[in-house]
């Protein structure tokens, strides 16, 4: 059953029946959360229109869900990706703290990220593949091989440390803003230091992790996961949390 766009949401029971609500009569508090689980989940499914209303109609919603593509030469893409890991070349100590410098500030685009973010770390980029084409040359790649993959490596830095993370965050606000509004609670950023807890942001009282569906990284302790989920074929955002 497709969520209606208005003022209904979907409630999923264990028992497999599903029934229509008002989001009015919703209310989670702490002490239900932590000890009085209902066996009920909040379903929610955004368009595109929803998602630039949701962020006040700055943004386009298809340009936050969309990722830019490359067709990498056979091979290159995860052997980059490796030497990324390796060299740990886009750590938040090499190429700042993102969700830092998010905070707070209401980008209109992703340029306006981007000359932001280049603004505070001008050498972030090159420094990063810098560090990539230094394995290139520990594997005795040939320069002239080398130059040709260049756009290649710095597309991937580019797209995983402003491109990535611009849309991730925007995901972020957008689940936040969304979860306050059907919770009738108040919402905030986590700080930098919450964020190096595994904290992205609180909704009333609670701590809350967003992260897409094929994400391997371990549940926080005392940390509510919501996992986000898109659906590139209908460009719609979803995500379930429980009640």
């Amino acid at each position: 059953m497709a969520l209606k766009c208005g003022p209904e949401i979907k409630i999923i029971r264990k028992s497999r029946r599903v029934e229509i609500a008002n989001i009015k009569k919703l209310n989670l508090k702490k002490s239900n959360y932590e000890r009085k689980p209902t066996n009920k989940a909040v379903e929610v499914i955004l368009n595109c229109k929803e998602i630039k209303k949701i962020l006040g109609g700055r943004i386009s919603g298809s340009k936050i869900l969309k990722k830019r593509t490359i067709d990498y030469p056979v091979g290159l893409y995860n052997h980059i990706n490796i030497a990324n890991r390796q060299k740990k070349a886009t750590i938040s100590s090499k190429v700042g703290k993102v969700h830092g410098m998010f905070r707070g500030k209401k980008f209109r685009s992703l340029n306006e990220y981007r000359k932001f973010y280049l603004s505070k770390y001008p050498n972030a980029i090159s420094s990063a593949v810098g560090e990539i084409f230094d394995d290139f040359k520990r594997l005795g790649i040939p320069l002239k091989k080398r130059n040709k993959y260049k756009k290649y490596v710095n597309f991937f830095i580019e797209e995983l440390v402003i491109n990535q993370s611009y849309r991730g965050l925007k995901i972020q606000e957008v689940i936040l803003i969304k979860m306050s509004d059907i919770l009738k609670q108040h919402y905030r950023w986590g700080t930098d230091k919450e964020d190096s807890s595994g904290i992205d942001g609180f909704v009333g009282d609670i701590p809350i992790s967003i992260k897409p569906s094929s994400s391997h990284e371990k549940k926080k302790a005392g940390v509510k996961r919501i996992n986000y989920f898109i659906n590139k074929k209908q460009n719609t955002l979803s995500f379930t949390f429980s009640l």
